[in-house]
This record gives C-alpha cells, structure tokens and sequence, in this order.
C-alpha cells in the first residue's frame, strides 16, 4: 500500500489522467445503465393453464389437475407441486428449487405432458405453460373510453393496440373489458328436425366448405403449373348461401336453417375507471428496454391519437416509470444529504474547507469507481443498488478519515524535524495503512457472504452486496492514493479554532480518567457487559417479523368473491355498490374495477369469480394506507353473500400468494388432508363451531358449497342400448350447450371465430334439458332423461391441493368483543379436529420467511467466520481476533433498541443490517487494538491500551459519525418506497452507536484482562501485504 502511495505522489499528473478517465467512462456508465424500481429476478415457478369447458371444479380436479400433478411431480428439481381446479380452469404451479436451469424445466416439462395429452378428456383443451417473471408483469396499464364509438373494443382494437405495437419499446399488447365480435351460426332445431339434420352433421359440413388442398400438377404450353382446389366462404353473405344436403336429399343454403350474422361475445369481463365502462390495455416493455423509455414513447402516442379524435379519452392507471422515477429520485436526495452531512462533520472536527473537500471527493470517486465496476458486471440502476451507494457513502469516507487524521497526526510530530508533507503523509499510510486495510477486507468478506444466499434473499440482495464491495475497494484506493495526494498538494491545516477541537482534547482527558477507573474494577465491567446482552436479547423477543417491509404505495385492493356462475350483470350489482362506497371516500383520488379478463396468473385465479376493486390514494390523506383498508374491511365484513377482502398493496411481497398478503387483522388456518370429503366435513364443522362464538364475524370456508350446479350422471348400460357412451353423451352435452367454433373470416378487418350455437332461451329450464335429443349410430333419436339423471347438486368453487394433498382455509374477522384469548380459543377448537387425516398445513408465506430467514442467519454465520479468519490472520493472534469479535454482541444493543422504538419489524432488509453490522463495527476495534499493539513498544501496557483509545477517538468519532448520520435519511424513510429499506437503516444507526461506545469502554478492559499477565506480549501487528 506504500508503494501505491509513493508511486501517486511521484506521478501526480498520470494520477490525475486516471482520475479523469474515471469520471469519463464512469459518467458514461451511469448514463447508459438500465434504470429499474427492482433488479431482475428469476423465480423458478412454471405454471400448466388447462380449460376444460362446462366442467365443475370435482371434474377439472379428477379429470385434469391430478394426473398432470402426478406427471410433473416426478421431474428432477422439482420442490413442490400445488393445483388448483376450478370450474372450467385447472392452473398447476410447479415450484423448483432455486439455481434450476428453467430453460431445460420448461423443456422436460413439456416433453413429460406431450404423453399426457391422450389420456386428458377430449373435450380438454392443450395445456399451456408460463414462466412466473415478475418482469414480464405489465408495465403501463391504459383506460380507454370513448362515448362516440358504437363499438369501443373494436375501435381501441383496431385503432389503438396497433399503434402500440408499432412501438420498439413494447414487447407486448393485451386488451380486457369490452366486447369482441363473432359470427353467429344460430340453427333452428325445429328446422332441424325437419330437415332430418343435427348440430354435428352442420358443423362438418361448414368445416369441409372451407379448404384449399393440393391438385397436383399439370403442363400448360412449356410451363409446369401447380394445381390446387379452393372454396372460400370469406364474407358472412357467402356464408349465408353455403350449400347444405339434408337428410332428406335435398339441397338448401346455410340460411334456410339458420340466422347467420355478425354478434358481440357475451360481456365476460368488467372494466371500469371512476365508474365509467373502459377498455384496458396492459403493455409490456421488450427485455432490453426499460420502463421509463416505454413510457415515454406511449405517452407521445397517446397525445397523437387525442389530437386526431378530441372525445377520446385515455386514463393511465399504472404506470412502473413514475414509481422508478420517484424512487431514484428519493434515493438520489438521501445520497446528496449524506454527503453533505459527511462533509459537514469532517469540517466540524478539522475546521478546515480544504479537509472537507479532500474526504468530500472520495465519495464522487468510490461512487463512480463503483459504477464501472456494476456496468461491467451487467447490473442495473435501481433501487437496491442505488441504496447500496447509498449505504457505502458513510463507509467509503471512513478509510479517507482515517488516513487524513493520521497524516495530521504524523505532521505534528514530524514538525520539529521539518519534514515535508509527503513525508508525513507517506508515514500516515505506513501507521494506519494495515488497519484501513483489514478494516476493508472485514467489510467486503462480509458482503461476499451475501454470495452464499439463494432464493429470494439472494437474488434481492446479491447486486447490493457485490455494489458496496465495488464501493469499499474504489474507497480503499482512493484513502491510500488520492488523500495523500491532495494532502501534499493542497496543504489543509488543522484549525485549533474547530468547533469540536477543544470538544475532542476536553474529551480525550475524560476518556483517559474513565479508562483508569474501568480498569481497576473490571469484574463490574465485564458483569455489565452480560447485563447488556441479555437487556439486547429480551428487546428482541418484543419484535414482531415478515419476510419483506410493507411498502406504503397508497393502494387499497377490494377483492370480491361471488359465487361462480353469476352473469357479468349481477356481478356489477354488487361491484356498483362497493364502488359508491370508495367513490364517496375523501382520500380516495382514483379508483378502478377489473372482473375477469386479465392475463396470467390474475385471468387464472379471477376465474373462479372474483372481482377487484383498487382504489389509488391521495398523497396528502387522512390516515395511512393501512389504517384506510381496516376501515373499509370494518365497513363491508358483514355483507352475507360475497367473501371481501381487503389489502393494502405492497410491491415488495414477492413469493406469496394474495392469501398471504393480508395485512388486515382477523383468523385465518389452513388445513391439509387426502381425502376431500372428510376434509371438507371436518372444515364445514369447524365453520359451525365458530358461528358459534361472538368474538368471530364473516367466517368463511374456502371449501364450503358456493358454486351450485346441475349434474348428469349417465347410465352407462342405457347408454349402450342406444349404441352410446357416457364420454360420448358429454362431449355432445358440451357441443349443444356451449356451441361450436368452425372456422375464421374476415370482419371488419379483423380474424373473428364463426360459432355454430342454438338460441339462448333453447335449454334455460331443467325440463327443456332433460329433453334434449341425441342421434344415435343406428339412426334413431334419444332424449336425454331416458339415458341419464339430471339433478342439482353442490360444489366448492374452488379446490386446492399441495403435495398431493388437499387443502382448505378457514377465515374469520374479529368483533369488539374479540380479546386477546379469541385467539387462542379458536386455535384450541380447531386442534379437537386434527388426526391423521388432518393436519394443519404451513401458509407459503411462513414457508418463505422460514427459508429466507435460515438462508440469511446460515450468511451471517460465514460472515462471522471469515471476519474472524481476517483477523487473526493480520494480527497473527486468534485472542487479539477474539476480542475485537465482543463488539459485535455489543452492537444488539442498540439495533434491537432502535427497532422497537420505531415500531420496525425484523424482515429480510432489518437481517442485511446485520450482516453490515458484522464487518463494520469491528473495524474501530481493528484500529485501536492495532494502535495499542504499536504503542506497547514505546510505553508500558497500561498506559498504551489508554492513549491507543484517546489517540483514535477522534478518527473513531469521526467514522462512526460520517456512517451513522449519513444513514440517518435513510432510518427517517424519506421517500415513497422508503420503508424498504428502513430497518437496514436502524440496525446500523443503533448498532454502530452502541458498539463504538461500548468498544472504546469495554475493549480496553478487555485487553488488560486477556493480555497483562503475557511477560513476553505480542507487541506489533503484523502486515497485511497488498
């Protein structure tokens, strides 16, 4: 390290160029770096979508959900397999463990259900496969409406998604809301009959009307032509004159039989905005694109298309490039307030501009040093990294403190012997240099260890940690080249006058009188010690934890749940309703309704009848996002006929399903068993039980009967007297009720699907089904009710398995009259139910905290180990090792203090804090037992572990100081996602405040008990070597 030092003050021009490239190619670097609110992060779920239309949730389970769960499960890295089957839609998630290739899961997974394929019913469609990529959610969400427009699903259809796609920085377009248009081959039965014809035989006959097949070829002159047949039915009116051969003989056209003509789908999807109808478009950026370049090109697209058609109007509902804007932008503000704090108390303690502005340029340095290094690695401007910057501020002057401290020093005592400032700054790097050193290396090796994590944790804080490594080692540098440098060449003097230096001599006496007086009662002290890590260890019992901090976003979801099979009309009944109440809310700015449509994971689940109100809040409200969903939940638990639930949303909960992101207050367990009937029996008894109880409201099962249905149980030996089958009776069943898609054409512009149905009143009573005809092989006509049962019966409207078990959640809101034993009594209820048949089965929340958390205790441990590794190995001593290990526990103190003071939890970002804590409140310890180690060979050991201590109080001041208000910012959560990383921020504040006190007071004690019996002690640290 001297010889870096030596070799920057020998070339100050050349270390002058390398610092101007830095800045160069670093300004580009920053300039050109993807900006993200969160890095990439690769979650390895797969999840099989398979629609088996008209089944019921018993059906897709039996039929669909459990042979493609017993398929899948046995694939290699495959950890867990849950299903869930409900009417109409099976959706398998398949998870694997972390690390899995997904390219090659996705590829063995497909291979493995190709042979599936045969065996799933008929009538089942293909399965299709998605990769869960929270960066392929959507990154703006549009609201079109345009009252002007007789057809507004077609015009944003043919009008506005095209123009989106257009865009470079759109990957992708999808619409919900509105209505699109089909052909409608509506048959007359009566006509039918007549004509001695059915369903099936005019569906064959549409299907083989449109071809085009191969002739051929023939010779024509001396040219060889190709020859093909071709009959086209392209516009409805040549559909209308398609000819029909009847059973008769007879030849009529398509028309004679049925009403052929352009129609609207049946209204599926609900989209509204502040209560009007709207048509949504959810867009994707590209891969390589970010959200903020996307958001911009939409935005010029959008005023083009408002200028052209003044009565259109378009809502931007979401938009990902506002949240990274005003993230950076927070964390950009927290940055300049740190450096500016950091400079202020170098000014404090030297009084000089000069000092401030030699430390104060250390940090563009570090910083932009350590975005090289994160271009080259590919890394991201976001939230994490920028944070990290963030962090490293006050740790990446600490090195240049240290160094300019001991060149002030070093210059005092070299004045008599009129030695330059080279030579004095050359000798500060000799004194110090070790110490800055291991204290970098204690810091990294910490970092290093995120390394080791995987999962969530892992991919979350990986870039963090490698980015204040890059930090420290530009700091590192920086402390031994640059500070000399500009020591010699800028001469900053030490002014008496300094606000703290009179401070720093007065307290310099007070240490030296406490140490003396300390180490003649050291029992006491070392009894207080214990006394403080159990008072530590009770603050932390009084913690609550989670596995992310709830980010405040001002977003209120209302998820409702009505029983399936409701048209779209009675549903927005009940929506109408709900969005009176939000609507008539002061703090309410905007408000949005989605019911079904969507795409993905949020089309899967909506399918089982669920719609969602979000209600976006203003900034300036009456009370928190939080405290606002109690309320509205309070307000609506007791309609009887939906199941509502209320969140506030937080985009840092990643890894959970809705169930588990609740942040309302009520009961809830969920139960596991092999057997859905004696499950389902035990959870409806649990229900009734705790109807029972005054304390519990809104109690639900999400196994109880809430989708009715009708159910034909074929009689398979009536059902071969007619020469049919039970699988053929319910695929015709499907064919007559559901109708038939046949073929594309051309309408309006755009490929719409010709539909073969029967009107919608033929079969709307029970009588009129149980009449419905079959033709059978030999000719002959069958009704229904001579081959089947038809009867109502009931269903769950959904059905859960995990690990090929099933499961059930059992819900409930607390009255007034609930206590702090309601709990306890319901859980004593729901025990009384267990057995082997039924156990009480772990949320994937508390799965996930429990395994980030393992993941994140396993990296402190190895951070532990290698900071001691470190160590030992600069002091050649595993006792000087041990004892500069004792200020860690005496950190707790302050960490776990400051978390309970501000109502903070211990989550995954307060578990990163301290790991940070590990390798930096050792590094005073570093310099004050390297300190001591140095001055045992001029004085005796009592008067050396003395003057170490008042000798580096002010650089240990100093440090600690630069570190912990510099995080001050970030401990207050200035800014929207500030939450994030708030608890990272007060376990360091405190921690490094409570053992930086308690170091200079312990450690000296320490010393003299552990080495003042030595007659022949250690007396030098040995070098780390560069």
């Amino acid at each position: 390290m001297v010889y870096l030092s030596k070799l920057v003050l020998r070339r100050p021009v050349s270390t002058f160029l390398a610092v101007l490239s830095l800045v160069f190619f670093g300004f580009i670097a920053f300039t050109t770096m993807k900006m993200e609110l969160l890095p990439d992060m690769n979650f390895p779920y797969m999840i099989v979508a398979t629609t088996y239309p008209g089944a019921a949730p018993e059906d897709v389970d039996e039929l669909i959900s459990k042979p493609i769960e017993e398929e899948v499960s046995v694939l290699p890295n495959v950890q867990e397999v849950q299903s869930r089957s409900m009417e109409n839609v099976s959706m398998v998630v398949v998870r694997y463990q972390y690390g899995t290739n997904m390219d090659r899961a996705y590829d063995k997974l497909k291979k493995k259900l190709e042979g599936l394929k045969s065996t799933l019913p008929e009538q089942a469609e293909e399965p299709t496969y998605m990769e869960f990529d929270l960066n392929s959610q959507p990154g703006m969400v549009l609201a079109v409406s345009d009252k002007t427009k007789p057809n507004l699903y077609n015009y944003v259809k043919n009008a506005i998604e095209p123009e989106m796609e257009k865009l470079t920085s759109v990957a992708s377009v999808s619409l919900s809301g509105g209505q699109a248009q089909y052909v409608r081959v509506e048959l007359s039965e009566e006509k039918l009959l007549q004509y001695h014809l059915n369903m099936d035989s005019i569906i064959n006959m549409i299907k083989a009307s449109d071809f085009t097949y191969p002739a051929g070829s023939t010779s024509y002159g001396e040219q060889k032509l190709s020859l093909s047949v071709s009959e086209e039915y392209s516009t409805v009116q040549a559909l209308r004159k398609l000819p029909i051969l009847t059973g008769t003989g007879n030849t009529l056209y398509l028309e004679d039989l049925a009403t052929v003509r352009p129609a609207l789908e049946e209204k599926n999807s609900i989209g509204r905005y502040n209560g009007e109808d709207t048509v949504s478009l959810s867009l994707k950026k590209t891969q390589a694109g970010s959200d903020i370049g996307m958001s911009k090109d939409v935005k010029r697209v959008l005023s083009e298309l408002e200028k052209k058609n003044p009565n259109l109007s378009v809502h931007i509902i979401q938009d990902n490039a506002d949240s990274i804007k005003s993230s950076l932008s927070s964390v950009f503000q927290t940055m300049i307030m740190a450096v500016v704090i950091s400079m202020a108390i170098i000014f404090f303690f030297f009084g000089d501009w000069k000092a401030s502005l030699i430390v104060g340029s250390s940090i563009p340095i570090a910083i932009l040093g350590a975005v090289v290094f994160m271009y080259s690695q590919g890394y991201s401007m976001n939230m994490l990294t920028l944070s990290a910057l963030v962090l490293g501020v006050g740790m990446m002057v600490d090195n240049s403190i240290v160094v300019l401290e001991a060149s002030f020093r070093a210059m005092e005592e070299l004045k008599e012997e009129g030695s330059s400032r080279k030579e004095a700054a050359i000798r500060a790097v000799k004194v110090v240099g070790d110490s800055v050193f291991g204290s970098t290396l204690t810091t990294c090796v910490v970092f290093l260890a995120l390394g080791f994590l995987k999962g969530i944790s892992g991919q979350y804080f990986k870039p963090l940690g490698f980015t204040i490594v890059f930090c420290m080692l530009a700091s590192l540098l920086s402390a031994i080249t640059i500070v000399p440098l500009c020591f010699t060449l800028y001469k900053p003097k030490e002014n008496e006058k300094a606000l703290a230096y009179r401070a720093v001599r007065s307290l310099q006496d007070s240490y030296r009188e406490l140490i003396e007086r300390f180490l003649r009662h050291k029992k006491p002290v070392v009894l207080g010690t214990f006394l403080i890590l159990l008072l530590s260890l009770f603050l932390a019992t009084q913690i609550k934890s989670e596995l992310m901090p709830e980010i405040d976003s001002a977003t209120v979801q209302i998820s409702i749940t009505q029983k399936p099979g409701l048209n779209t009309e009675e549903k927005k009944k009940t929506i109408l309703e709900i969005e009176d109440i939000v609507s008539k809310d002061p703090d309410v700015e905007r408000y949005t309704t989605i019911s079904g449509g969507g795409e993905g994971f949020s089309a899967l689940y909506r399918s089982n009848g669920t719609s969602t109100v979000t209600a976006y809040l203003k900034k300036k409200r009456s009370m928190s996002t939080k405290e606002k969903a109690k309320a509205w939940e309070k307000l609506l638990e007791t309609r009887p006929n939906e199941v509502i639930s209320v969140k506030s949303v937080s985009d840092a909960n990643f890894g959970a399903s809705d169930e588990d992101v609740k942040t309302t207050e009520g009961y809830e367990v969920t139960l596991k068993g092999s057997d859905l009937d004696i499950l389902r029996e035990k959870s409806n008894a649990i229900v009734t039980e705790m109807q029972k109880m005054d304390s519990l409201t809104g109690i639900h099962s999400s196994l109880e009967n809430a989708a009715p249905l009708l159910k034909v149980e074929v009689d398979p030996l009536k059902a071969a007297a007619e020469g049919l089958s039970p699988v053929m009776v319910g695929q015709s069943l499907n064919t007559i009720l559901a109708g038939k898609s046949v073929m594309k054409m051309d309408l309006n512009g755009e490929k719409a699907d010709v539909r073969v149905v029967y009107p919608k009143d033929s079969y709307d009573t029970l009588e009129k089904l149980k009449n419905i005809r079959f033709s059978t092989p030999s000719g002959g006509i069958v009704s229904l009710d001579s081959i089947a049962t038809v009867k109502f019966t009931d269903s769950p409207a959904s059905i859960l398995r995990e690990d090929k078990k099933y499961q059930v959640s059992i819900s409930a809101h607390y009255t007034e009259k609930a206590d702090k034993n309601t709990k306890k009594e319901v859980d004593k209820l729901v025990d009384s139910y267990l057995g082997e048949d039924i156990q009480i089965s772990e949320s994937i929340r508390t799965q996930n905290m429990r395994e980030e958390f393992t993941d994140l205790f396993r990296s402190i441990a190895i951070a532990v180990f290698l900071v001691f590794v470190v160590m030992a190995g600069q002091f050649e001593s595993l006792r000087f090792s041990f004892m500069v290990m004792t200020t860690v526990p005496f950190a707790m103190i302050g960490s776990f203090g400051l978390l309970w003071l501000f109502d903070a939890t211990i989550s995954m970002t307060s578990l990163l804090g301290f790991l940070m804590l590990v390798g930096t409140v050792v590094n005073n310890g570093i310099l004050y037992v390297d300190t001591v180690n140095q001055y045992r060979e001029e004085m005796p050991l009592e008067k050396a572990i003395v003057e170490a201590g008042a000798t580096r109080l002010r650089p240990i001041l100093m440090t600690t100081l630069t570190t912990v208000l510099s995080m001050v910012p970030m401990a207050m959560a200035i800014g929207e996602n500030g939450k994030l990383m708030q608890g990272l921020a007060l376990v360091d504040v405190g921690g490094l405040a409570a053992s930086t006190l308690l170091a200079l007071l312990l450690l000296p004690v320490y010393y003299r008990i552990m080495y003042g019996r030595k007659k022949t002690p250690n007396l030098h640290s040995i070098a780390i070597e560069m």
